[in-house]
């Protein structure tokens, strides 16, 4: 296992900056070792599935995040990358506590680095609401199972610590479904 503590995993998330910015969040998110929850036990949430739009605050450009199952338990995501017109690719499950669902994240193509973060969300209709899990509350300490971070989750889901905010201070980011 390594000694991570959020300081230090923040060098190893650099890959979800383009995510980020897209999602117009400036905190630092939360990183581990460990998913939230065991993959292959994971109910796949169909809400998710299809093409999703947002403005970016400062460009007002319209970017897309595009969601598709991969089999029974797990999401491919796809987002549009730097330069060079490749995608970013990233690899979704969705792990439930006391009834929020949580995104478990992990940027495919990586080798070296294969760090999961953590997004809140709720489908409301034709709009996906995310929240990306920030380091704010965890301590120096890395967390060293999916229980023991389920657990931390569980106990703090009221705690607006908790998630990132956008430069206008919102908590959230608000995807709209994509004309098909």
């Amino acid at each position: 296992m390594h000694d991570r503590t959020p300081h230090t995993a923040r060098r190893s998330v650099r890959w979800l900056l383009p995510l980020l910015v897209i999602l117009g969040l400036s905190a630092c998110p939360y990183s581990s070792e460990h998913p939230l929850s065991d993959p292959g036990a994971a109910a796949l949430d169909s809400a998710l599935v299809g093409s999703w739009k947002s403005q970016d605050p400062e460009t007002l450009e319209w970017v897309t995040l595009s969601i598709f199952a991969y089999d029974e338990h797990e999401l491919v995501a796809f987002t549009p990358g730097d330069s060079g017109g490749k995608a970013d690719a990233y690899r979704l499950f969705v792990t439930t506590i006391d009834g929020e669902r949580f995104l478990n994240v992990q940027q495919l193509g990586e080798k070296d680095d294969r760090e999961w973060l953590f997004v809140h969300y709720r489908v409301d209709g034709d709009r996906l609401v995310l929240r990306v899990l920030e380091d704010t509350l965890f301590d120096t300490t890395p967390i060293a199972t999916s229980e023991a971070l389920r657990s931390f989750v569980r106990r703090n889901l009221a705690d607006p610590r908790l998630y990132s905010s956008d430069d206008t201070g919102r908590p959230e980011m608000t995807w709209q479904r994509a004309d098909t």
